[in-house]
Protein backbone atom coordinates (compact mmCIF):
# COMPACT_ATOMS: atom_id res chain seq x y z
CA UNK A 1 0.00 0.00 0.00
CA UNK A 2 2.74 2.35 0.53
CA UNK A 3 4.23 2.09 -2.83
CA UNK A 4 0.92 1.93 -4.42
CA UNK A 5 0.19 4.72 -2.74
CA UNK A 6 3.43 6.47 -2.98
CA UNK A 7 3.52 7.18 0.97
CA UNK A 8 7.51 7.70 0.16
CA UNK A 9 7.21 10.17 -2.73
CA UNK A 10 7.62 9.51 -6.28
CA UNK A 11 10.43 6.99 -5.49
CA UNK A 12 8.20 4.63 -3.28
CA UNK A 13 9.18 2.06 -5.76
CA UNK A 14 12.70 2.50 -5.66
CA UNK A 15 12.51 2.71 -1.98
CA UNK A 16 10.85 -1.13 -1.58
CA UNK A 17 13.26 -2.38 -4.27
CA UNK A 18 16.07 -0.81 -1.51
CA UNK A 19 14.51 -1.99 1.28
CA UNK A 20 13.95 -5.83 0.07
CA UNK A 21 17.74 -5.49 -0.74
CA UNK A 22 18.47 -4.02 2.62
CA UNK A 23 16.88 -7.16 4.52
CA UNK A 24 18.41 -9.67 1.84
CA UNK A 25 21.99 -8.19 2.18
CA UNK A 26 21.22 -8.36 6.51
CA UNK A 27 20.43 -12.26 6.11
CA UNK A 28 23.17 -12.62 3.64
CA UNK A 29 25.94 -11.32 6.63
CA UNK A 30 23.92 -13.26 9.49
CA UNK A 31 22.82 -16.52 7.54
CA UNK A 32 20.67 -18.70 10.66
CA UNK A 33 22.31 -16.21 12.98
CA UNK A 34 19.44 -13.80 12.40
CA UNK A 35 18.43 -11.41 15.65
CA UNK A 36 15.16 -11.12 15.63
CA UNK A 37 15.32 -7.88 17.71
CA UNK A 38 17.79 -6.21 14.83
CA UNK A 39 15.62 -7.40 12.01
CA UNK A 40 12.64 -5.93 13.68
CA UNK A 41 14.94 -2.51 14.00
CA UNK A 42 15.34 -2.61 10.92
CA UNK A 43 11.92 -2.76 9.49
CA UNK A 44 10.66 -0.50 11.97
CA UNK A 45 13.43 2.16 11.04
CA UNK A 46 12.74 1.80 7.44
CA UNK A 47 9.00 2.43 7.36
CA UNK A 48 9.25 5.22 9.40
CA UNK A 49 12.06 6.88 7.85
CA UNK A 50 11.55 5.97 4.30
CA UNK A 51 7.24 6.00 4.04
CA UNK A 52 6.67 8.12 7.11
CA UNK A 53 4.72 4.89 8.85
CA UNK A 54 5.08 3.87 12.23
CA UNK A 55 4.12 0.76 13.16
CA UNK A 56 2.53 1.00 16.45
CA UNK A 57 0.53 -2.84 16.37
CA UNK A 58 3.66 -4.90 16.66
CA UNK A 59 3.84 -5.95 12.99
CA UNK A 60 7.49 -5.88 12.91
CA UNK A 61 7.40 -8.91 15.27
CA UNK A 62 5.12 -10.67 12.75
CA UNK A 63 6.98 -10.12 9.78
CA UNK A 64 10.30 -10.54 11.08
CA UNK A 65 9.61 -13.85 12.13
CA UNK A 66 7.60 -14.81 8.30
CA UNK A 67 11.03 -13.44 6.78
CA UNK A 68 13.19 -15.60 9.08
CA UNK A 69 10.64 -19.04 7.70
CA UNK A 70 11.02 -17.29 4.46
CA UNK A 71 15.12 -17.86 4.49
CA UNK A 72 14.61 -21.03 6.28
CA UNK A 73 12.52 -22.67 3.75
CA UNK A 74 14.39 -21.02 0.83
CA UNK A 75 17.48 -22.06 2.03
CA UNK A 76 16.27 -25.80 2.30
CA UNK A 77 15.20 -25.61 -1.36
CA UNK A 78 10.84 -24.85 -0.52
CA UNK A 79 9.32 -21.89 -2.12
CA UNK A 80 5.77 -23.01 -1.28
CA UNK A 81 5.92 -19.89 1.42
CA UNK A 82 7.17 -17.55 -1.58
CA UNK A 83 4.49 -18.33 -4.02
CA UNK A 84 1.74 -17.99 -0.87
CA UNK A 85 2.76 -14.44 -0.13
CA UNK A 86 3.21 -13.21 -3.52
CA UNK A 87 -0.12 -14.30 -4.56
CA UNK A 88 -1.79 -12.29 -1.59
CA UNK A 89 0.65 -9.32 -2.43
CA UNK A 90 -1.22 -9.57 -5.69
CA UNK A 91 -4.14 -9.70 -4.72
CA UNK A 92 -3.82 -6.79 -1.73
CA UNK A 93 -2.39 -4.65 -4.82
CA UNK A 94 -5.28 -5.39 -7.30
CA UNK A 95 -7.81 -4.57 -5.04
CA UNK A 96 -6.29 -1.33 -3.93
CA UNK A 97 -5.82 -0.26 -7.76
CA UNK A 98 -9.59 -1.02 -8.46
CA UNK A 99 -10.83 1.04 -4.93
CA UNK A 100 -8.33 3.98 -6.87
CA UNK A 101 -10.46 3.38 -10.25
CA UNK A 102 -13.94 3.39 -8.39
CA UNK A 103 -13.13 6.59 -6.48
CA UNK A 104 -11.72 8.17 -10.42
CA UNK A 105 -8.55 7.91 -9.87
CA UNK A 106 -6.81 7.31 -13.02
CA UNK A 107 -3.48 5.62 -13.04
CA UNK A 108 -3.07 6.94 -16.83
CA UNK A 109 -3.10 10.68 -15.15
CA UNK A 110 0.14 10.17 -13.46
CA UNK A 111 1.55 12.10 -15.77
CA UNK A 112 -0.34 15.33 -15.22
CA UNK A 113 0.17 14.88 -11.14
CA UNK A 114 3.97 14.55 -11.42
CA UNK A 115 4.11 17.80 -12.83
CA UNK A 116 2.06 19.16 -9.98
CA UNK A 117 3.71 17.87 -7.34
CA UNK A 118 7.01 18.83 -8.05
CA UNK A 119 5.63 22.42 -7.76
CA UNK A 120 5.55 21.50 -4.50
CA UNK A 121 2.14 19.88 -3.68
CA UNK A 122 1.67 16.50 -2.80
CA UNK A 123 -1.32 14.01 -3.12
CA UNK A 124 -3.05 12.92 0.00
CA UNK A 125 -4.21 8.91 -0.30
CA UNK A 126 -7.46 8.19 1.49
CA UNK A 127 -7.32 5.34 3.39
CA UNK A 128 -8.98 4.56 7.27
CA UNK A 129 -7.01 7.43 8.73
CA UNK A 130 -5.67 10.71 7.40
CA UNK A 131 -2.53 10.79 6.36
CA UNK A 132 -0.43 14.01 5.88
CA UNK A 133 2.20 13.95 3.39
CA UNK A 134 6.03 14.83 4.49
CA UNK A 135 8.67 16.21 2.43
CA UNK A 136 11.57 14.16 3.51
CA UNK A 137 15.06 15.82 3.24
CA UNK A 138 18.22 14.34 4.06
CA UNK A 139 20.51 16.37 6.41
CA UNK A 140 24.33 16.53 6.13
CA UNK A 141 25.68 14.84 9.17
CA UNK A 142 27.81 17.63 11.79
CA UNK A 143 30.95 16.47 12.18
CA UNK A 144 32.30 18.98 15.34
CA UNK A 145 36.43 19.30 15.41
CA UNK A 146 37.15 16.09 16.91
CA UNK A 147 35.73 13.95 13.50
CA UNK A 148 32.99 12.61 15.76
CA UNK A 149 29.52 12.88 13.93
CA UNK A 150 26.88 14.98 16.08
CA UNK A 151 23.63 12.90 16.50
CA UNK A 152 20.51 14.95 15.68
CA UNK A 153 17.30 13.72 17.40
CA UNK A 154 14.29 13.56 14.83
CA UNK A 155 11.26 15.48 16.05
CA UNK A 156 8.04 13.97 15.42
CA UNK A 157 6.95 14.13 11.99
CA UNK A 158 3.61 16.33 11.06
Amino acid sequence: LAVDGEWGGHESAAKRDWFVDTVVDYFGEHGTKVDSFDLEDILLQIMNDEFSILLEDKSEQHISKILEQLFLECTHGRYDLVQTLKQDSQKVSGAYKSSRAQKGEDDSSDDEEEGDEEDGEEMDVEMGEATEPVKKEKAEPIIDEEGFETVVKKGRRR
